[in-house]
């Protein structure tokens, strides 16, 4: 369904069988063609051949055709026919005579018998006989013929006929006699050396061109042609006009190869069939839509551009072709280009009013497409203000950004309907606005429906196009798929109809293809990939079908399987076999690449600001204060064959945190509180935190995401504190009266925990991701990228408590407790803006972005058995949550790396550098400022 609409094939189809010629038959006499179709004409031929074309005086008036061989008549000149075949010719001149007493006004008769008496040597009788039946009305072009050629043959006279004459008469009499007995390849053999004898004798050039044809040798038949009217043959608009007939019959049977291809759902088969369709009968406009519509199905909007550029060169003024080129060039991203071709039609004096209204519609929805809503006001100004349709636009360019955001409409969703219809001089197809009032075909409305997503309505038109055709294949596919789009019921009734088809034609690769799809829909993978091995086990499936049944085995967790044959799909479009653009090629390779990956790794250098909201040392809060350098490294395994599939990912990894260089601190002099009642003076100072390894921590745990198109991960890890200063350092209590004893006594409390202590964290995220792989298509698109994230961490770890005199260091008392910590964190950024492949390589992209971040913790901290004289348990200072918020201006420079045939780029370096301002919050300092990270994923 994707595309423009499909136009009414059957009409096509109608109209290219209008331009057959008919094509009469050897075994009966009774067929007789109308008097429209191009006819034959033999030299000297028995009564069976082909009557060819006319090359006699234009005067001569054409007899009007006999009606048909009937009863004793017929039976008689079937008797005659195979008396001839079989070479008793005086039985097949006494057949033909009594045939003649019943129906003397069948010129072929005539025909039989001037071969018959040529054949017994009774020349000057066959010559009086083709010249009574042509004086008596009777004759006709195969007739005058072989009275040309047999009148020197009577004469006698040794100048009458010329040597070379003599010497090609017998030949060309074998010609003909092999012709009779169906011997076309003989008769061809004897036709041309009859005609190269004598090529005044243009009859016998038309014979070889009758006989070569008939052996489906075309191309010889066109050369053949060439041939004798090089030669001279007296006859070449007749020569031409049997080429041309040739050429059309057998155009038309390219054309219905194509049209059975199509049947079959096969429309990748009959693109060359189209093609040869059109290069034989390029002025049959049938053909030009079966191509375009070929290649629009089978995914190939650049050919079916190309296709539309040389059929406009052929004929400018095609409003329709144009058209739909206007809308190809949008689905291929040109948008320029599209609204070039709008601008051309719309400059044109010989459109109708309601053509040039229908051209600013599209024109105007193409425009909302490419998200221009100035260029789409322009186009509709002309139109007056009560113009509902043009009213509807104007409301969605009003709305609409002019940066190409994701407000703007799917080109599925307004793509113009396609209605073809017989004409006078042969198929009309035009296209109108989707939206238009006037179109009462119900299959175009359905179609336009559904690509809109309005499944109920395109249900109801698609059951209204089964009321009116219920016989209609098609038809019955539309509502079929209609209804799989539709609630629970009507896709059951949608595989219902599917069981019922398949169980009459079992064999049959696009219903098998069609119930794949809605049991995909219904999430039922295993049965969807059934189906699709099932129609490749036809031979009749589409190229793509490979494409599928990778996707169905990747959705079961069969992913190696899965690359493997996206690798065959990428094969078969390196040979042309299997209709890929770039684009898709690399979607392909993209997916090939997810398919196969099993394990990676990331490095990550931030400064500032980009640490994870539970990742600090203990006790600190979500980001370190001042202006610190961290690092992240982490390795990730996915295992092949456990919860793994196109739809799910889960990993296993590690993670190590590192604090490379930690920012200075300046406090200000300020006043603070005693804790023991008062205040005092601080002096300013400065503070360096602590980095290198004593501030290394690690983590191993497992992740899921059950839906890659809903983006949701969930996480739990166990964290170690392995670095020296992530497991010992001074406590500082939250109870004014232990801190007063503290100042009192000058002790501090510290605290110190063994290797292997830690916590765990459990953790949500949803990320948001468009814009952010390469394009094909375009050099510059929209990104927006995002996540958010909540969770909590909690330790409960064993430690060594020690009361020291601040002075001194001496340890006055010591003993073993707990520590204890709890967190909630939540944090969140959102970046939005375009992304620019650069001139310099097509695989750095430059993305400029406006960005919004925000962060919220909550901290609750408090030790155990600290050898305190009457406090054994209190909490910490630091408890309590605050958040941050901030929003400013960033670059983002993407090189990726790492591609080869089979695979898109695997691995990618990140640099992104951003400035904020802090938009609220208590902690002012975590969202402000400058912000700098580097990544390299492998």
């Amino acid at each position: 369904m994707s595309g423009i609409r499909t136009p009414a094939l059957a009409s096509l189809k109608r109209h290219a069988a209008s331009h057959t010629p008919c094509l009469p038959w050897l075994a009966a006499l009774a067929a007789v063609c109308s008097a429209t179709a191009v006819q034959a004409a033999p030299a000297v031929a028995p009564a069976s051949t082909p009557a060819p074309i006319q090359s006699a005086d234009s005067s001569q008036r054409r007899p009007r055709p006999a009606p048909a061989l009937q009863g004793r008549a017929w039976q008689l000149a079937d008797a005659a026919d195979k008396a001839y075949a079989r070479g008793d010719y005086g039985t097949a001149l006494a057949r033909a005579d009594a045939a003649l007493r019943l129906r003397p006004d069948v010129p072929r008769l005539y025909q039989l018998r001037v071969y018959a008496l040529q054949q017994l040597g009774r020349t000057p009788e066959a010559v009086a006989t083709a010249a009574q039946a042509l004086a008596a009305g009777h004759g006709s072009p195969a007739l005058q013929a072989a009275l040309t050629n047999l009148q020197p043959a009577s004469s006698g006279g040794a100048g009458a006929a010329s040597d070379a004459y003599r010497r090609a008469f017998p030949l060309a009499a074998q010609a003909y006699a092999d012709d009779a007995r169906g011997n076309a390849a003989a008769a061809a053999k004897n036709a041309e050396a009859a005609f190269r004898i004598d090529p005044t004798q243009g009859d016998w050039a038309l014979l070889w061109i009758d006989a070569l044809q008939k052996q489906n040798r075309f191309g010889e038949a066109v050369d053949a042609a060439r041939t004798a009217i090089a030669a001279g043959a007296p006859n070449p608009d007749a020569i031409h006009a049997r080429v041309d007939a040739a050429q059309r019959a057998t155009a038309s049977r390219h054309a219905e190869a194509a049209y059975q291809a199509i049947a079959r759902g096969q429309p990748g088969e009959g693109v060359q069939q189209a093609r040869d369709a059109l290069r034989l009968a390029p002025t049959v406009s049938a053909y030009r839509w079966l191509l375009l519509d070929q290649l629009r199905s089978t995914g190939q909007p650049m050919a079916a551009e190309q296709a539309a550029t040389q059929m406009l060169q052929g004929d400018a003024g095609q409003t329709a072709v144009r058209l739909l080129r206007s809308v190809l060039r949008q689905q291929l991203g040109r948008a320029d280009a599209a609204q070039e071709d709008i601008d051309v039609l719309l400059r044109r004096d010989d459109l109708t009013d309601a053509a040039r209204r229908d051209a600013r519609l599209i024109g105007a929805d193409l425009a909302l497409v490419a998200d221009r809503p100035a260029r789409t006001l322009a186009l509709l100004a002309p139109l007056p203000a009560d113009d509902a349709q043009a009213i509807a636009r104007r409301h969605m360019a009003d709305a609409a950004s002019g940066w190409r955001a994701p407000g703007a409409p799917a080109l599925a969703a307004v793509l113009p309907l396609q209605l073809c219809h017989d004409g006078g001089s042969g198929t009309v197809c035009e296209l109108k606005p989707w939206d238009d009032p006037g179109t009462d075909q119900p299959v175009a409305r359905a179609n336009a429906a559904y690509g809109q997503k309005r499944y109920a309505q395109a249900i109801a038109f698609a059951r209204a196009a089964v009321g009116e055709d219920p016989s209609d294949a098609s038809r019955q596919t539309l509502l079929t798929t209609t209804l799989a789009a539709g609630d629970l019921w009507q896709r059951d009734e949608a595989l219902q109809r599917l069981n019922r088809a398949i169980a009459a034609r079992p064999g049959d690769a696009t219903l098998l293809r069609q119930r794949a799809f809605l049991h995909q829909a219904d999430g039922h993978p295993a049965l969807a990939l059934a189906d699709f091995v099932a129609a490749r086990a036809t031979g009749h499936a589409p190229p793509q079908n490979v494409l599928d049944e990778a996707y169905a085995r990747a959705a079961i967790g069969d992913r190696p399987t899965a690359a493997a044959l996206l690798h065959q799909a990428l094969d078969a479009a390196a040979l042309g076999t299997l209709p890929l653009d770039a684009q898709q090629r690399y979607d392909t390779r993209s997916s090939a690449t997810a398919f196969a990956r099993e394990w990676g790794a990331s490095v990550t250098v931030g400064y500032r600001g980009a640490r994870a909201a539970s990742s600090g040392l203990f006790g600190q809060p979500v980001s370190v204060p001042g202006n610190p350098v961290f690092s992240t490294t982490e390795l990730f395994w996915r295992p092949p064959a456990f919860l793994n599939s196109s739809s799910r990912t889960f990993e296993v990894y590690g993670r190590m945190l590192q604090t490379l260089r930690s920012g200075t601190d300046t406090f200000t002099s300020q006043v603070v509180d005693n804790p023991c009642g008062g205040s005092f003076q601080v002096a300013q100072s400065q503070s360096r935190g602590i980095a290198g390894l004593p501030t290394t921590t690690g983590a191993l745990g497992v992740r899921f995401t059950p839906s890659t198109e809903m983006n949701v991960v969930f996480g739990l890890e166990r964290q170690f504190m392995i670095g020296s200063a992530t497991r010992s350092g001074a406590l500082d209590p939250e109870p004014a009266a232990v801190r007063c004893q503290f100042n009192t006594r000058g002790q501090t409390l510290r605290y110190q925990s063994d290797t292997g202590s830690g916590g765990w964290q459990a953790y949500v995220a949803y990320g948001v991701n468009q814009g952010t792989a390469i394009r094909m298509d375009t050099n510059q698109w929209f990104t927006m990228e995002g996540y958010v994230q909540a969770g909590y961490a909690w330790r409960d770890m064993p430690a060594h408590f020690t009361l020291q005199d601040s002075a001194s260091g001496a340890v006055e008392a010591s003993g073993d407790g707990r520590l204890r910590r709890g967190q909630g964190f939540a944090s969140g950024e959102l970046r939005v803006g375009r992304s620019y492949m650069t001139a310099y390589s097509d695989r750095l992209v430059i993305f400029p972005h406006v960005v919004a971040a925000a962060d919220w913790s909550s901290v609750r901290q408090r030790v155990q058995g600290v050898p305190v004289s009457g406090f054994d348990r209190f909490d910490l200072q630091g408890n309590g949550a605050s958040w941050s918020a901030g929003a400013g201006l960033g670059v983002n420079l993407r090189y990726w790396l790492r591609e080869d045939r089979y695979n898109a780029q695997r691995s990618r370096l990140d640099a992104s550098l951003q400035y904020r301002a802090s938009l609220g919050g208590g902690q002012a300092d975590r969202a402000k400022g400058l912000f700098l990270t580097v990544s390299l994923s492998y």
